[in-house]
Formats: C-alpha cells, structure tokens, sequence
C-alpha cells in the first residue's frame, strides 16, 4: 500500500517512512488532446500510472506537476512553462523531498515536450541533496510494446480506462496529413514551437478510432509492471 503524501497528516508521514523511503513523482501537461480528449491527458495518465505503481512498490505518491513544456502545441492550446522554470520546480521539490529523509525518488513523466527539463534534474541536484540520493527520471512510454502517438489509439485507450466519461469518442479523428517522413525526423521537428499543428494537421497523431477500454487495461497492466521492475532494478 502506498502513502498518498497529499492526504497524509504527520504522524501518518513519520510511520510511513519507517517502512519506505522511495517517492514517486508524476509530471505531465495541459495541452489539446485532439477534439476528443482533455487537455489534461498527459497528467491523468501520469499520475494514475504513478499511483498504481507506487501501491506496488508501498512507496510515497506525490502530487502530479500539471504543467509541462508544450510550446510545440501553439496556435492550438497549451498552458506552458520554459524548460529553466519546469527543471527549477522539479528540482526544488525534488530537494525537499530529500530533505525530509525520502533517498530514493523516481520521477514519472508523462509528457514528450518535458524531455529535455527533466534529464538532467540529477546533477542539478548534485550537492544539494545528502550523498547517495538516488534521483531518475522514467518516460512511461518507453515502456510500451508498441508505437507511441498522440490522442491516438494508444493514448486515447488509456483514457477510456482510466477516465472514460472525459473521452467523446463521436469526436475522434486520425491525424489530418500524412505521417510520410521518419520518427527520428518527426523527433526533432516536433521540438519546434508551433510545430505539431503543421505536422499533423488538427493536432492528432495516430487514430484514436481503434482505441478501447479493454486495449487501454493491458496497456496499463504492461507500463505498471515495466515501471515496478525499472523502479527495483536502479537499486542495483
């Protein structure tokens, strides 16, 4: 069973950490989802991921970052922050939670755009926290079997499993131009503020058409035990 920091009193935080020191952080983003999904998605997938991981692990959850770097959404909507202000957040929480006696602390990211603020929150962090902190970032993404996309069939089944009565699936709608050139093109491109609207052409990729709730169960069964066995394979 895991302590919800955001519920815990005290007494309830000073048993807790008898038994466990670990803390998981989940960071995700407000930006548009396509016609049929909250702009909140990347927060709702991280947290609930955060969440059923840390009841398996008996590790601290804290509350989700909701803003995340997602310049490369505009003209469409995006409630962003620089790279500099999200690293500056995270390390400072990061810190206080080091501070409070937690040793190991692994940050789970729901969100592309925050790629490049979170690699690097470690050494940012060298010297401010007690010798042998152990601070990793994990892009649950990179945990899936197959593609990734965006409001597509992947994201858009998590949702239904997670949240089904924020997902209007009479409005779904695969990406409006063809995805014609390659991933490690598309890597870069999509860094590019304003870019993921001319790519894409209504801010979709992939086809959320084929999403279910039953596809999004085993996407989250096959994440949450990717994250637990990553979790306990960094003590090593």
């Amino acid at each position: 069973m895991s302590a919800d920091i955001h519920e815990s009193s005290q007494a309830d935080f000073a048993k807790a950490i008898k038994k466990s020191r670990l803390a998981i952080l989940p960071v995700g983003s407000l930006e548009q989802h396509g016609p049929h999904l909250p702009v909140s998605t990347d927060s709702i997938i991280s947290e609930y991921l955060a969440r059923q991981t840390a009841s398996r692990l008996g590790a601290f959850l804290f509350p989700t970052i909701n803003y995340g770097v997602s310049f490369e959404h505009a003209p469409m909507l995006n409630i962003s922050v620089t790279h500099s202000v999200l690293s500056a957040l995270v390390c400072d929480i990061c810190s206080s939670i080091a501070a409070n006696g937690m040793t190991k602390i692994v940050i789970i990211n729901g969100h592309h755009g925050n790629m490049g603020s979170l690699q690097y929150i470690a050494q940012d962090l060298l010297g401010r926290v007690p010798a042998g902190t152990s601070i990793n970032t994990i892009h649950y993404w990179h945990l899936l079997k197959e593609g990734f996309d965006h409001a597509g069939e992947v994201e858009t089944s998590l949702i239904l499993a997670m949240a089904p009565q924020l997902v209007k699936m009479d409005k779904a709608e695969a990406n409006a131009k063809k995805l014609a050139k390659s991933k490690t093109a598309y890597s870069s491109l999509t860094n590019a503020p304003g870019s993921f609207t001319k790519i894409t052409g209504n801010g979709v990729w992939g086809n959320p058409k084929n999403a279910t709730a039953e596809k999004g169960m085993q996407l989250i069964d096959e994440i949450v035990k990717g994250l637990s066995k990553t979790i306990l394979e960094l003590d090593a």
